[in-house]
């Protein structure tokens, strides 16, 4: 379970968890595969898992992201595993949000699991659902979204891409350019430096093993 608040954007990507974003202040711009939506103060997007998403916010605006596993809601998981919401926006009360806010990592698993059963609840009950779509057109960058999941803490060049996939290595750089809006190298590099951030507050391993760990190769690179 993570809970952040604070203004910041991030690139598209995807993972294996659900993740709620709510607006505290301002509107905020949310991407979920290839449907963008804006939303305000009393709405939220709860984005599934393995679906790419990215969002941006103003300056002004302020926001709520709760990222949890599906191990944490698995009765309400196994119930959409095959499935994704029509529309990822929502009504969320401000009554949940405060609960959410208040979630703390010193919190039992009972308290913690009711409140995000809660949140599933509220965005089941005003959600329409459709199969999983085969997402033809961006079945290669899940791939490669994969792909730094699994090899970003070893070698995740290009090159050694194009080598897994079989695909040319002008083609890929040119087509996740196009797709992401970023470097195949920049995306990478952000990746492990989130991934960095997570360990240093969830560990207390040195940042040299961190380092090492998260995919660079010296603590210098990292810097």
């Amino acid at each position: 379970l993570i809970i952040r608040n604070g203004q910041f954007s991030f690139q598209p990507h995807m993972h294996g968890c659900f993740e709620c974003i709510a607006p505290q202040t301002g509107t905020i711009s949310v991407t979920v595969d290839n449907s963008t939506v804006q939303i305000q103060p009393g709405e939220a997007v709860m984005i599934f898992p393995h679906q790419i998403h990215s969002f941006d916010t103003p300056p002004d605006a302020k926001h709520l992201i709760c990222i949890f596993s599906p191990q944490l809601v698995s009765t309400y998981a196994k119930l959409v595993a095959d499935k994704h919401p029509t529309s990822n926006r929502f009504l969320l009360p401000t009554s949940c949000t405060e609960q959410i806010y208040a979630l703390s990592e010193d919190d039992n698993i009972s308290l913690i699991k009711g409140t995000l059963y809660t949140l599933c609840g509220i965005f089941d009950r005003q959600a329409d659902y459709s199969d999983t779509p085969e997402a033809d057109n961006y079945q290669l960058l899940y791939t490669i979204f994969s792909f730094i999941q699994n090899h970003y803490q070893d070698d995740c060049s290009l090159q050694q891409l194009s080598r897994s996939l079989n695909y040319s290595y002008t083609y890929l750089s040119k087509y996740f350019r196009q797709k992401v809006g970023t470097s195949f190298t920049a995306y990478v590099n952000d990746y492990r430096i989130s991934e960095v951030c997570c360990r240093l507050d969830d560990t207390d391993d040195s940042i040299l093993k961190i380092s090492a760990d998260c995919g660079f190769a010296s603590l210098r690179t990292m810097n």
